[in-house]
């Protein structure tokens, strides 16, 4: 994947709930640099628009220096966690845990720019022969679990075409179809964005694969959002994406803007996200 957090690879996720599951930057927003305002084209280039300011907006988002979460499912009201993430939003730093079996922990420590970085079983580095495997599990993991978490505010990224659906969209509810240029894992998925009209909030998302493009689409209810603090202004997040029919929900949730975290913290061989 050459752009990160471009496109989320559903079907990883997909596959999971089908499954058993597996020094700080300043804090002043005075001192960020100014974010580039995008160029708001068309209709439903205004509409992801609205739906990033709902979320918080371009320098709420530009000022969160750590962001850690958990990501996991819900399944006959019982959660399972699958991994454990930590984000250095300022630096591109990353970390995430994930246990796989009892008595197996991972850790990888690594750049989402480069990819570059290390990976720990149960605190000890692992061998070279599995660590590039292991490692791309990582990034897998972290383009997938962000964009469950930060579809909202990836809507206007680059290589992203937004398309207004109205025959879709109806009093309360406005829809905006997204396909993708050349970027991303999976540039053949397409979406579509429930948008409140009132709110700007996304309400629901649904999907079709470039795997199995003939569908049906997969559709999920986004509810539970929680407002965070940010040092340029509130962000928010919906931790709960709730799969029609019921049954299963995919979580992004124990949500957290944290405004410092040590370099050991950081590079720490041994979980201790979960604890």
């Amino acid at each position: 994947m050459p752009i990160p957090l471009r496109l989320a690879p559903l079907a990883l996720v997909i596959a999971l709930v089908g499954c058993q599951p597996a020094p700080p930057p300043s804090a002043s927003p005075e001192a960020a640099p100014a974010v580039p305002q995008p160029v708001l084209a068309t209709y439903a280039d205004t509409l992801a628009m609205r739906a990033y300011e709902a979320s918080g907006g371009l320098e709420a988002w530009a000022s969160v220096p750590f962001l850690r979460f958990d990501f996991g499912v819900e399944r006959d009201g019982e959660r399972s966690v699958f991994r454990h993430h930590l984000w250095d939003r300022q630096t591109g730093a990353y970390r995430v845990e994930w246990s796989p079996g009892e008595d197996t922990t991972y850790v990888a420590v690594f750049d989402v720019d480069t990819q570059d970085g290390d990976v720990y079983l149960n605190g000890d580095p692992v061998t070279a022969e599995v660590k590039p495997d292991l490692m791309a599990q990582a990034y897998r993991a972290y383009i997938n679990d962000t964009y469950w978490m930060l579809f909202p505010i990836k809507l206007m990224d680059e290589g992203v075409n937004r398309t207004y659906m109205p025959d879709s969209s109806q009093g309360t509810t406005e829809v905006i179809h997204l396909t993708f240029g050349n970027v991303g894992m999976t540039p053949g998925d397409q979406y579509w964005a429930t948008i409140d009209a009132a709110t700007g909030q996304v309400t629901d998302w649904s999907f079709v694969l470039q795997s199995r493009p003939e569908g049906p689409a997969r559709a999920y209810t986004w509810t539970d959002y929680v407002t965070l603090e940010a040092p340029g202004g509130p962000i928010e997040v919906a931790q709960r994406k709730q799969a029609a029919g019921g049954g299963v929900a995919l979580l992004t949730d124990n949500v957290a803007v944290l405004t410092e975290v040590t370099a050991e913290q950081f590079a720490q061989p041994t979980a201790w996200l979960g604890s």
